[in-house]
C-alpha cells in the first residue's frame, strides 16, 4: 500500500509540474522545469526551497529548509534564475509569473492574491514618471504596503534605470510589506539579484513581513541593503507612495 501510494504522488507530481511548465512564457520555462523535477516534492514545496536557498546563500537564517535530496534541484534552479534575470531586461518580474501560476493550483485566490502582469506595471510605472531634481538631498521613497511579488517596485526600478540612468537608481529607496512570507522574500530577491547580475544599485531596499494595515503586528524584516555610497543619506527622505 506504501509504494502504491507513492508511486501515486510521483504521478501526481510530475502531472503538475508539467502542468506549471506548459502554463509560463519561454524565457521562465527553465526555471519551472527546474522546479518541477523534484522527485517526491511537488512544485510548489521546491519554489519555498528555492527563496530559502536564495535568502541563506546571501546570508540569512534558512526560512523554509531543503532537505538534502532536494538540495542539487534547488541549486539548478537558482542557476536558472540567474540566467533567466541575465537575459531579461533588468528588474522585469520573473518569479512572481511563476508563483502567479503556482497560486491558481493551490487556490491562493481565495486568500485574494492577485498579481498585477508586468506589462501593467510598467504602463503604469510610466504614467507615474519621476521628477529628476539633481539638488535634492536624501532619497525618494517609492513604497508599495502589499507588495506581492514586488512587480510594481521592480517596474519603478525598470523606468528609473532606463529613462534617468544608473546614478538616479542610486536616489531612491524601495520600501515593501506583505503579510504573505513568499511574497515579501521574492520581492527581496528580485530586487537585489537583478542589482547583482545587471550590476546596478539602488539606493535602499526595504522589506518587511507583516499586516500594514495592523498598528500592533510586529513587522519581520526580511531584507534591508543599502547602497555604500548611500549610507548618510537614508535619513533624510522625500515620499512617493504607490497609490
Amino acid at each position: 500500500m506504501c509504494c502504491i501510494t507513492m508511486h501515486t504522488q510521483r504521478i501526481l507530481v510530475l502531472i503538475m509540474a508539467k502542468k506549471l511548465s506548459q502554463s509560463v512564457p519561454t524565457f521562465v520555462k527553465p526555471l519551472a522545469e527546474a522546479l518541477g523535477d523534484g522527485h517526491r516534492y511537488s512544485p510548489g514545496e521546491m519554489f519555498r526551497f528555492f527563496i530559502s536557498a536564495v535568502m541563506e546563500l546571501w546570508g540569512y537564517k534558512p526560512w523554509y529548509p531543503v532537505p538534502e535530496d532536494a538540495r542539487t534541484k534547488v541549486n539548478f534552479a537558482i542557476g536558472a534564475y540567474d540566467q533567466a534575470v541575465a537575459k531579461e531586461e533588468p528588474f522585469k518580474d520573473i518569479l512572481g509569473l511563476l508563483y502567479a501560476e503556482l497560486s491558481s493550483q493551490g487556490g491562493k485566490q481565495l486568500l485574494g492574491q492577485y498579481f498585477t502582469p508586468w506589462n501593467m506595471a510598467v504602463l503604469m510605472a510610466k504614467m507615474n514618471p519621476s521628477q529628476i531634481n539633481p539638488g535634492k538631498v536624501g532619497l525618494t521613497v517609492q513604497s508599495d504596503p502589499a507588495c506581492g511579488s514586488g512587480v510594481m517596485l521592480l517596474a519603478k526600478a525598470n523606468q528609473v534605470l532606463e529613462e534617468s540612468g544608473i546614478e538616479e537608481l542610486r536616489r531612491w529607496s524601495f520600501y515593501a510589506c506583505d503579510l504573505d512570507g513568499i511574497c515579501a522574500r521574492m520581492t527581496a530577491i528580485q530586487l537585489a539579484a537583478n542589482c547583482a547580475v545587471h550590476r546596478v544599485e539602488i539606493g535602499e531596499i526595504l522589506v518587511l513581513q507583516g499586516d500594514t494595515l495592523s498598528r500592533t503586528d510586529t513587522k519581520q524584516l526580511i531584507m534591508h541593503a543599502t547602497s555604500p555610497r548611500n549610507t548618510q543619506q537614508n535619513e533624510y527622505r522625500s515620499m512617493s507612495s504607490i497609490s
